[in-house]
């Protein structure tokens, strides 16, 4: 009985390090495109000012206000990608008020995101969806899960 209710617990605390960890992640590589606003509104995003290395923010052509010798802070975030909030379990292309390019649509309409799809849309975009306006790869499956996590705890 103690044996198990231990290992229960040690289970509990290792999920709850993933998803911390997958908010890090997200916070790091998605939120500059798409906000963090659980609202599931595109257009809602409340974009914090933070700091990205130099090459990130030109990465993403981000409006930038000078913040030293590495980094820098945005000015205007940019509207790259729909709200994220709620995407696991949404039908891909349908959040509220985003233009999702024609690529997308003829290749990703019906489908919904869940464990399996999202692992392949993190792994690279591109590879999968050619021409589709976002560019992300994630070649750690141990991180694109973790993301995945935190994705699917945000409805």
């Amino acid at each position: 009985c103690v044996a198990v209710a231990l290992m229960a617990a040690s289970l509990a605390c290792a999920q709850d390090a993933d998803l911390e960890e997958g908010k890090k992640l997200y916070e790091k590589e998605c939120m500059v495109c798409h906000g963090f606003n659980n609202s599931g509104k595109t257009g809602e995003n409340r974009w914090p000012r933070y700091r990205l290395a130099r090459a990130q923010a030109a990465h993403v052509g981000a409006t930038l206000v000078d913040a030293g010798e590495t980094d820098v802070h945005l000015a205007v975030a940019p509207p790259f990608g729909p709200n994220l909030g709620g995407v696991y379990g949404r039908p891909a292309g349908t959040a509220e008020g985003f233009q999702y390019s024609a690529p997308f649509l003829k290749s990703l309409k019906g489908m919904v995101w869940d464990e399996g799809s999202l692992d392949v849309w993190l792994t690279s975009t591109q590879r999968w969806i050619p021409g589709v306006t976002m560019y992300y790869s994630q070649k750690n499956p141990d991180a694109r899960r973790k993301i995945i996590q935190f994705l699917k705890a945000n409805p």
